[in-house]
């Protein structure tokens, strides 16, 4: 026998075919699964055997099994719903399993079977061939009609060996006395299983660094804004100095010794040489109040991103547990079901799909809006915005309602409802004007609603995140920026 792979030595592939063409030709396909690079082919009899086809990065396999797929490994590789090849090929009747001459590509024919057919699968009689691409990076898996017309592919453009069907012919005998699968229904399923580890584990650790370093780089700058924060009443001292000797300033000047009008102390005082006295002094005051009325705001803010940091080197910690138990020498299935455990509990991070979500690829939410029981508003009779009137409402808004790109509003530092702006999937083309008048509304539904200004962060919907067993209402942002606004329905807002 033969060291190398038996899915990348033509000969085992050889017999492999041989042995489907006298074991499973005639059979009717009662169902297909399709996934991300992956088919499942499931005949009908007196037992029910799968076909499965590989064509992922590190594992072109095929194999045939009696039963099922286990759990784990089908939810790691995905299911994709409504494919169109699972409509061509359910209620076909596989007649011949070949190889392409001279290539590493197996070839399915099927027919239409009569007994099957109905209005929802086949609906022609001309025939059908599946090639299955056993060679290279990731392989491919193709289907052409009788002409060799493309119907169906996962990956575009085709290798010239999947562009044509082979000649029919009968399948030789297979050379051994043993049955030629068996040594695929042994490796094939492992080797994919140890495939899906590898990607799966190798995608949380991505995510992972990829999210710390990110909040790392807000604990750092949090952190230098507190430090300059805390530097407000030196600030308000250097400015209360330059306006007792407002008369000594002018342009071209880099710093300054003055004497502070509270004590005599001589300070030195950075300038603007670009600026003359008055602007450097409205600088300085700008500078004291900014320090004074963000103090509370970043250290809270600074206090919050740290606890997600350190909840993130608490998971990172987890992770490493769940790798270092399910070990090499540990089943793979139980390996790979760990780590999709891992991911369902840690959903919250961005960058991870977890298999509820999947469920419900590119869901159209414009059907049941008209029933959300959001306050709304629509500004400038175009854009629309929603405003949540307690916690409930304000965690079914923000983490179930608004879309990843509609924008996220809330008043900074004090209780308010959340607030999404609609962006219909384009937050970018948002007039500047359209995002003030949506402030408004987030700092009129606040405790600061009484305020001459209120400070309103926001942030794109799909950087909030409600923290694990927190209260209703809870949100925590990423990316946002600030602006201050008057509350109030400003002109170009209407309730509806």
């Amino acid at each position: 026998m033969s060291s190398e792979l038996p899915w990348r030595d033509r000969g085992a592939l050889t017999d492999l075919t041989a042995s489907w063409q006298t074991r499973l030709a005639g059979r009717a396909l009662f169902r297909v699964s399709v996934g991300p690079g992956w088919i499942g082919l499931h005949l009908a009899g007196a037992r029910r055997n799968g076909i499965y086809l590989v064509a992922r990065p590190g594992a072109v396999l095929l194999w045939d099994s009696e039963g099922p797929l286990p759990p784990a490994v089908r939810e790691a590789l995905g299911l994709t719903r409504r494919s169109p090849l699972a409509r061509r090929l359910t209620g076909l009747r596989l007649t011949g399993a070949t190889m392409v001459p001279d290539d590493k590509v197996v070839a399915l024919r099927f027919v239409p079977d009569q007994s099957l057919v109905s209005a929802t699968t086949a609906d022609t009689t001309a025939s059908l061939t599946l090639l299955h691409q056993a060679f290279g990076s990731r392989g491919n898996t193709a289907l052409l009609d009788e002409r060799d017309q493309l119907i169906w592919s996962h990956y575009r453009p085709l290798h010239p060996a999947l562009t044509r069907t082979p000649d029919a012919a009968a399948a030789a005998p297979y050379r051994s006395a043993d049955d030629p699968a068996a040594r695929f229904r042994d490796e094939a399923p492992d080797h994919l299983t140890r495939s899906l580890v590898a990607d799966l584990s190798g995608r949380l650790l991505r995510v992972l660094r990829q999210t710390s370093r990110s909040q790392r780089r807000l604990v750092e700058n949090l952190t230098r804004d507190l430090d300059q924060a805390r530097r407000g009443d030196e600030f308000r001292r250097q400015a209360e100095t330059l306006a007792a000797n407002l008369h000594r300033l002018g342009r071209g000047r880099q710093s300054i010794e003055l004497p502070s009008p509270h004590d005599g102390q001589v300070l030195r005082i950075a300038l603007n040489p670009a600026l003359d006295g008055p602007a450097n002094l409205d600088h300085y005051f700008r500078l004291a109040r900014k320090a004074e009325r963000g103090r509370a705001v970043i250290a809270d803010r600074l206090a919050a991103a740290q606890s997600r940091l350190d909840d993130l080197e608490r998971r990172a910690a987890s992770l490493g547990r769940t790798l270092t138990t399910a070990g090499p020498a540990q089943d793979p299935v139980r390996q790979l079901a760990g780590l999709l455990d891992w991911r369902e509990h840690n959903s919250d991070l961005p960058g991870l799909v977890t298999k509820d979500a999947a469920r419900k690829p590119g869901r159209d939410r414009s059907a049941d809006d008209a029933a959300r029981p959001f306050r709304r508003y629509r500004i400038e009779q175009r854009w629309e915005v929603w405003v949540g009137r307690n916690n409930a409402e304000n965690d079914t808004l923000t983490h179930r309602s608004a879309a990843p790109d509609d924008i996220w509003l809330h008043a900074q530092g004090v209780a308010g409802s959340h607030v999404i702006l609609r962006t219909a999937g384009k937050p970018e083309h948002v007039p500047g004007r359209v995002l003030e008048k949506a402030a408004c509304l987030a700092a009129l539904h606040s405790k600061a609603r009484h305020s001459q200004l209120v400070p309103v962060i926001f942030t794109r919907r799909k950087y909030v995140r409600k923290p694990r067993k927190s209260p209703p209402g809870t949100a925590v942002c990423e990316r946002e920026k600030s602006l201050f606004v008057a509350p109030g329905v400003v002109a170009g807002v209407a309730a509806i």
